[in-house]
């Protein structure tokens, strides 16, 4: 729509637009010959500083690296020492295991020749005796069961017969085997003269009787 102004002198007024508004856009500094050498040295010291960050925590993490790598040297030389130590402590405990066994073998041996002659004793019926009881080389090396000979004389072959059923009959002894039997005369009557072997046997617990030793002050 066109207006026209018809009064002299007047200002012809324009019309004010509506609806719009004037924004103004802030405007970047152009960079001019002397702005770029500073912004040239801000990102070279930027470049400078990130490369020396990455170089400090190089070495930092070397630094861990290498004091880890050290208390684990030292643990191990550490686990090498003890496992050592275990190992001649195991030895050791064998050792001693063996001088134990050895030592309650004797021990359980101590009592053997007791409960033979003992038995031996009870075994003997009337009209015998005897004259020598022998240990063979197995008592004294412990190698196998202990086996002895017997020799004496009886009055008679019934008496030399009781003698072995006795004997066998004993939970101590075990294989009763005659040897020799002669005949012979002394003070002027018929005896035999034997020589029995015969082998020590480990009892069952029940055929042992202990008996507590009190001790009077």
């Amino acid at each position: 729509m066109i207006e026209i102004n018809l009064a002299p002198g007047a200002e012809a007024r324009r019309p004010a637009a509506r609806g719009r508004s004037s924004v103004s856009l802030p405007k970047l500094p152009a960079l001019g010959g002397e702005s770029r050498p500073v912004l040239l040295g801000a990102g070279m010291l930027l470049l400078v500083l990130l490369v020396g960050f990455g170089i400090w925590r190089m070495g930092q993490r070397r630094a861990e690296l290498e004091a880890r790598i050290q208390a684990e040297v030292t643990d191990s030389t550490r686990f090498a020492t003890t496992i050592e130590l275990i190992q001649a402590l195991r030895q050791r405990q064998d050792t001693i295991q063996q001088k134990i066994a050895v030592i309650r073998e004797v021990d359980q041996r101590r009592y053997v020749w007791p409960h033979l002659l003992d038995e031996i004793s009870a075994a003997v019926p009337a009209y015998t005796w005897l004259t020598d009881i022998v240990s063979a080389a197995a008592a004294d090396t412990m190698a196998g069961p202990l086996s002895f000979t017997i020799q004496g004389a009886a009055g008679s072959t019934q008496a030399l017969t009781r003698l072995m059923k006795n004997l066998e009959g004993s939970p101590f002894v075990r294989d009763v085997t005659l040897v020799t039997s002669e005949q012979a005369e002394e003070a002027g009557r018929a005896i035999h003269k034997f020589t029995l072997e015969a082998r020590y046997e480990t009892p069952d617990s029940t055929a042992i009787e202990t008996v507590p030793i009190i001790i009077v002050e």
